[in-house]
């Protein structure tokens, strides 16, 4: 479907950052934070790779708690850099937030601790409305999805921030990792070191970011969801029937053949069945992409970041139209949860005019 929403703020918090600049900066870096450890609470004697946020007490394990931490942090930055221009503002605003799919070490009694502390966090005079979605890694994109439908309906939401939360830093998920073979571990040929971050951006429509002279960093041109039944940690073949099929929506508004995309975002962690899945993706849509196999991801810098993953890929492709080194003016970011939602975006950049003509990110 068609939108006319922008980003025009990120905040975020990563084991390679504290904002959502040095953040983008260290992954682009190619800076990394995971680490080959042994957790001795766990009593197996095996090396494991971490990715932990290092102001955290790396021996506190308890995911709702540290979800907490990084999702204030992120909102907080967010918010912070619309405070100069939204101070007018008294209106309620939607955050949309994904967190994980239930999970060993993540209850509802957990989401409620996280939400009830983000909900917390000073906005000024707009009033926040936190709205999760217990639905894993495509969780911001299925979040981005609906912002798009809100936001086509005139004055109902003049801003929405969209986010993701995570954190396997527990022993219960960790030990549920291993069991599933899902944990990356010296030796294994698959699997992925887990690690926690969070990232927020904010949506809104082309003619509030002017008003407002905030300066758009990407533009919200197409988005999608479907659900596949062939899963993970099943005996099922997945084709990527779902997977091609929000892609291929996502894609639509490309003038084919001449319009090509230069740029890919998703949430490809090192695990087979992710990893085939594009590739299914890649042999049916191919010609749509410069290079269908020159993908980015968080997973090397912050190791794999859960429902986290799609908020801080549309923070990163942002950021590389805002500091120009984007390889092309289109970026297709997609999702994958455990359960069966695929959501796709298709961003473009802000037209040169938009980010001479008014101020940056920075508060």
């Amino acid at each position: 479907m068609s939108a006319a929403l922008q980003i025009v703020a990120a905040g975020a918090r990563t084991p390679v950052g504290t904002t959502a600049e040095t953040t983008a900066a260290a992954i682009r870096a190619g800076i990394s934070r995971v680490r080959r450890v042994q957790v001795s609470e766990l009593g197996s004697g095996t090396d494991s790779f971490l990715a932990q946020d290092g102001l955290l007490d790396r021996r506190e394990w308890g995911a709702a708690e540290r979800m907490a931490a990084l999702g204030v942090a992120a909102l907080a930055e967010v918010l912070e850099k619309l405070a100069p221009a939204a101070a007018q503002w008294n209106v309620e605003v939607p955050v949309l937030v994904g967190f994980p799919e239930e999970r060993p070490g993540w209850a509802p009694p957990d989401l409620q601790r996280v939400v009830a502390m983000l909900s917390a966090v000073d906005a000024g005079r707009l009033r926040l409305r936190v709205e999760p979605r217990l639905t894993g890694h495509a969780a911001a994109l299925e979040s981005l999805h609906q912002a798009v439908t809100w936001g086509g309906h005139a004055g109902r939401c003049p801003l929405i921030l969209v986010g993701g939360i995570d954190s396997y830093q527990d022993l219960e998920t960790l030990d549920w990792l291993r069991e599933n073979n899902q944990w990356l571990e010296e030796g294994s040929r698959t699997g992925f070191a887990p690690g926690e971050s969070a990232a927020f951006i904010a949506l809104m429509p082309e003619s509030n970011a002017r008003k407002l002279g905030l300066a758009p960093a990407a533009s919200v041109r197409a988005t999608a969801t479907a659900r596949e039944t062939q899963l993970i940690n099943t005996p099922a073949l997945n084709l990527a029937d779902g997977l091609t099929s929000v892609v291929r929506q996502a894609l639509n508004p490309l003038d084919k053949p001449r319009d090509v995309v230069e740029n890919i975002y998703c949430d490809i962690n090192g695990e087979r069945y992710r990893t085939e899945e594009w590739g299914f993706v890649a042999l049916r849509l191919g010609a749509s992409f410069r290079d269908a196999s020159a993908y980015h991801t968080p997973v090397r810098s912050c190791g794999e970041v859960g429902a986290a993953t799609g908020a801080l890929n549309l923070l990163m492709c942002a950021q590389a139209w805002r500091r120009e080194y984007s390889r092309g003016p289109r970026t297709l970011v997609w999702g994958s949860s455990d359960a069966g939602l695929r959501a796709a975006a298709l961003l473009e950049a802000p037209s040169p005019g938009h980010r001479g003509e008014i101020r940056t990110w920075a508060p």
